[in-house]
This record gives C-alpha cells, structure tokens and sequence, in this order.
C-alpha cells in the first residue's frame, strides 16, 4: 500500500540532503532502534525482517549499502522539521516519526508482495528473501509496532490527549493509503480511468501519509488550527505534485538522473498521468490505437514509440508539467499561510524542492 515516494529509488537523493537533514535523521534512526530494543524476539524471523528492512544488519564496512537500504526517512523528517519551525526543537515528535516510519515500511512490504517487486532499496525486497507469507505476516508485525512506538509519547510529557489525536491521524492517513492503493490496482483492470480519477488516488496513496507527517509534526507543537491545517494542506498538495512530476519523469526524464529508462512506465503499462491525460485528448483513432497496444501482455519497441507520438501529438507532457507546478504552487501557498517564518520553514521549502526534484 505504498505510495510511490517508496525508496525504491533513492529520491530524493545528493550528498546535500544528507549534510543538511543528516542530525534529524540520525536521531529518527536512534528513536527506531529504541523502539525495536524494547521488545523479546519470541519470533526471531520478524526481528531479522526488521533490522533487514532498515540496514540494521549491514556492518560499517557495509555503511553506503546500509544508508541506502535505511531510506531517507523523508515522512519523519518533514514531522521533525514542521515542530521545530512552530516550535523551535523537534526532539518531542521523535516517537510519531518513528511509528510513522514503521508504518510507511509496512505498506512498503506489503506493496512488494503485491507488485511482485523483486528489489527495494537496492536489496532483495523481503518477500523474496522469507516468501510472501512471511514478508505479510511481518508487515502486519511492523504495522503494531509503529502503534506501539505512538505511545512512547507520553513518556516525552505529551498529553494524552493530543496522543490519541496524533493515532487518530496515523490511522486515518493508513485508512487512505489503503483506499489509494485499492484503487490503483481497480484502475489496472478498469477500461477508463480520467486524470481526476488518477490525482484521487495519488491524492491518497501518495498525499496522505506525507500530509500526516507535517499534519501530526504541527498538532504535538501547538494548538493553533489554523496552522496544523495549514502544515496539512501543504503536504498533501506536495504529495500530489511529487507523484505528478514523478509520472513525467517516468515517461520524459533524464535516465542519467533518474535511474531507469525514461520509458519503463510505459513499458509496464502503468496507467499513470501522462497516458491519462494522452488519452483524454486524442483523437478516435489514437485511442483506439492507445487501447490495443495496452490490452496486449507485453509492449514492443514500436509500440512504445507509438505511445510517445501520440503523447506528443496531445501535449501531454506539458499538461503533466502543468498539474506537478500547480500542486507544488497550491504546497507552497499552503506553507506561507501558516505566518510561520525562520530559518527551519526555509528548510521545508528546501525539502519540498528536494522531493520534487526541480524548483519551479
């Protein structure tokens, strides 16, 4: 049930995140393991699936693997960054980011399962190293231990109020992811899928746990609600406008940047935004032609080239770049009406600009 910033790539990437959001980081890494130390491995499979799952297993000699199979933990980092903008430390939500983190790396397991992904993070993914059965019953381990880790909370002098409150949104925002993804695997079968159908679904597979970071970061720092909501509606429109943009990486981007060829969504047939919005625009003919080349198994060269000229001839990649600048636009407007203005709120901006991979 992952959304599509999934580490399975290393986005958002550069020695300069890491210099900059490196201490936060580290000490999201410190709560995580607090957390895993707390508990007897009465099944120990599930306690390896973990410290597997977080490059825990990896020595020092193994430190540039062990980073990448980490994450960057990008949820936790942008709660920790939104409670030290409103309230100038961050040290109070380490154990929401933690339970977030645990969460988006259960959807993450069981995403893998679904997809059949064979890799994540530049290792095997869990399933194909403890099966299907295992890598579930694990992820459903993980997704526990993230309600335990909310909890540590009230040993930070949280009321518990606010921790209940803090849960209520990690759940809500798992409810969406679990909705998001119901619905991009209905979108697969589904004859007709519109862009407004597609940016629902990012909106919650994608949006909705990054809207909880910041949303959960501002809720445990102060009582104003109009600054949490405003935190929370910046999050979710940079959600969207990270899966958008990723989308017209997916069929335009520089394969030296990204990793992989600029054509692989297309090639796997991935109804995303660029296709969506091709076919909204193209002519009968073109659609028809959209509509066999995607009924088929697999796609030949020719056919993917197929794919592009029409693309083109509908302006698709424009509009996609269009729709990722205006949610990214919409985050930003988000961010600066929370009245907020310091040193760590040009961080997030920085974030916002790391995730999305451009400033616009």
């Amino acid at each position: 049930m992952s959304s599509d910033m999934s580490d399975k790539s290393d986005k958002p990437s550069g020695t300069s995140f890491n210099t900059i959001f490196g201490p936060i980081i580290m000490a999201i890494d410190a709560e995580l393991r607090a957390v895993r130390q707390e508990h007897a491995e009465i099944a120990p499979i599930f306690w390896q699936v973990i410290d597997y799952q977080f490059g825990w297993d990896l020595g020092p000699d193994q430190a540039e693997l062990a980073a990448k199979a980490a994450g960057k933990k990008a949820r936790p980092l942008l709660m920790a960054l939104v409670a030290k903008a409103v309230s100038g430390d961050y040290q109070h939500v380490l154990p929401a980011g933690a339970s977030l983190e645990l969460l988006h790396n259960f959807t993450l397991i069981h995403d893998d399962v679904m997809d059949k992904s064979l890799e994540r993070r530049h290792r095997p993914a869990v399933w194909t190293k403890w099966g299907a059965y295992q890598a579930i019953n694990c992820g459903d381990g993980i997704y526990a231990l993230s309600n335990i880790a909310m909890t540590r909370l009230l040993e930070r002098g949280t009321p518990a109020e606010k921790v209940v409150r803090a849960a209520r949104t990690m759940s809500q925002a798992c409810l969406w992811t679990a909705e998001g993804q119901i619905l991009d695997m209905d979108f697969e079968t589904r004859e007709t899928v519109t862009t407004a159908d597609y940016i629902t679904m990012i909106s919650h597979k994608t949006g909705t746990l990054i809207e909880a970071a910041a949303h959960i970061g501002a809720l445990l720092s102060t009582d104003d609600a109009t600054v949490i909501d405003a935190y929370a509606q910046f999050a979710r429109n940079l959600g969207i406008a990270f899966q958008v943009r990723d989308d017209f990486l997916g069929a335009w981007g520089d394969e030296t940047r990204t990793g992989k060829s600029a054509t692989t969504d297309i090639r796997e047939k991935k109804k995303a935004f660029p296709i969506l919005a091709a076919f909204e625009k193209a002519t009968e003919a073109d659609r028809a032609a959209l509509r066999h080349i995607y009924a088929q198994d697999t796609l030949a060269d020719s056919d993917i080239q197929t794919v592009l000229a029409i693309m083109a001839r509908t302006g698709a990649a424009a509009q996609t770049d269009t729709i990722a600048k205006q949610y990214y636009d919409a985050a930003l407007a988000h961010l600066d009406r929370t009245g907020i203005q310091n040193d760590t709120q040009t961080l997030i901006r920085e974030f916002a600009a790391f995730l999305i991979r451009r400033a616009y």
